[in-house]
């Protein structure tokens, strides 16, 4: 998504500058937590990211608190100073905080609400941490995603998180929906690379929301209705419990992992995909499914939001419900039944070609840029 924004802004003649939180996690010189307060300054560091884009990754005051990530310090401000318009690109509107507390005009194109962002990773904190979630972050948080609907023009990544942006007000508060388009040129078929049976997932192995063990379980089922699947999953390597359940699944030997993948790479590797599955509890859109789908592949996924906007049963691949009895039936009524497939693997790359097209989502960006910076959209 990032990436799509700052190119559009380049070829508009415009020079982006990106700006974003550094979890602690990933740089914890960056950020001072509590136990650092009185010994540390908030950092940051400026690098070339998205290839060649000025980069700035930010810390924060009291990481432990998730509405400090964003709040408008000096850091922050010298970045929103150099700049002439402000376009936030996040999972939800919270990353737009510096812009709202600076009273500056800006542009979110939004994921998914607070809420659905991040209900599975809450449910798996240890007890301490809901706790201080519960009393401080989640009040504090919800207070300021209100805030930050009303102060700016939204644009969401689909028509479901467009209802759930409006029900948090109880208003329509979004200027548009602009989901996220995908090269169909670049993300083709290539029949003679598919390996039949070969059941793939694309997406973050370590969080909670893509409900992981759907999935294993549903392809436990299908192999013991004599069915022959592999799966190819992307997006990190399994950890020891991972591991344990697989080897309960008897799915040992049958699963393949990859890291995160270059572009290339992940086209590559989908191109081999006979299924795409997405088991997940939620998500926005889920663009990897999208890109699956122009290489061809048909999806099976649950009714989680945004992918019921694209997955259509019968035309680009099922949906099913939490249940690895419908998942496991769906992945093999696909894979036993070829003339189906390729039915679905015909619907699945029109329904790209026609409605996730660069142009129209262009189209989309620039009359909502050009609504909220109109002296910029006319130099």
């Amino acid at each position: 998504m990032t990436g799509f924004v700052a190119g559009t802004l380049r070829d508009k003649g415009f020079e982006p500058v990106l700006a974003h939180y550094e979890p602690y996690s990933v740089s914890p010189h960056l950020s001072v937590p509590s136990f650092h307060l009185l010994r540390k300054r908030v950092g940051t560091e400026s690098r070339r990211g998205l290839g060649d884009f000025e980069t700035h990754a930010i810390g924060a005051w009291l990481p432990e608190l998730e509405f400090t990530h964003y709040l408008a310090t000096m850091h922050w401000c010298r970045v929103m100073a150099s700049c002439a318009a402000h376009v936030t690109v996040a999972g939800n509107t919270l990353a737009a905080m510096p812009y709202q507390q600076t009273g500056r005009p800006f542009l979110a194109w939004v994921a998914t609400d607070w809420q659905g962002d991040r209900k599975d990773r809450v449910a798996c904190f240890p007890w301490s941490r809901k706790m201080l979630d519960c009393v401080v972050n989640t009040p504090v948080l919800r207070w300021q995603e209100r805030r930050l609907l009303g102060a700016g023009s939204i644009l969401a990544l689909s028509e479901y998180t467009r209802r759930a942006l409006d029900g948090i007000v109880g208003a329509p508060v979004t200027a548009g929906v602009l989901p996220m388009p995908v090269d169909a040129d670049f993300f083709a078929a290539r029949p003679e690379v598919m390996v039949r049976g070969r059941i793939g997932f694309s997406g973050r192995l370590d969080d909670p929301r893509k409900n992981l063990e759907l999935l294993l379980a549903a392809l436990a089922r299908v192999r013991q209705e004599g069915v022959e699947v592999t799966a190819l999953l992307i997006g990190g390597m399994p950890n020891d419990m991972l591991r344990k359940r697989i080897r309960a699944l008897g799915l040992e030997g049958q699963i393949k992992f990859r890291p995160y993948l270059s572009h290339p790479e992940l086209r590559d590797h989908l191109q081999t995909l006979d299924v795409f599955a997405l088991p997940s509890h939620q998500e926005g859109l889920c663009i990897a499914a999208l890109e699956a789908m122009a290489c061809g592949c048909p999806v099976v996924s649950t009714r989680c939001g945004g992918p019921e906007e694209f997955v259509i049963d019968g035309e680009t691949g099922f949906l099913v419900d939490f249940d690895s009895g419908d998942m496991a039936s769906a992945l093999a009524r696909i894979v036993v039944d070829r003339r189906l497939r390729a039915q679905l693997a015909t619907g699945a790359r029109r329904r790209v070609e026609q409605q996730y097209t660069r142009a129209k989502a262009e189209a989309v960006f620039w009359n909502a840029f050009s609504r909220i910076f109109p002296h910029l959209a006319q130099g």
